[in-house]
């Protein structure tokens, strides 16, 4: 684990345990594990809400 990282788990102290382990597996993963960056991408949801579901 990086000290990046740790410094952002740092900030979740007052959390339990399985969030922050959650939380550091996130930050763990990807092309950008352990860098302490996190990249959320939108989710269309429009098949789900559609029209074609509300009528």
């Amino acid at each position: 684990m990086s000290e990046r990282v740790r410094e952002i788990l740092g900030w979740y102290g007052s959390d339990n345990a399985g969030t922050r382990t959650n939380l550091a597996r996130l930050l763990g993963q990807g092309k950008l594990g352990g860098t302490g960056r996190l990249v959320i991408l939108p989710v269309d949801q429009g098949f789900e809400h559609g029209p074609a579901r509300s009528f």
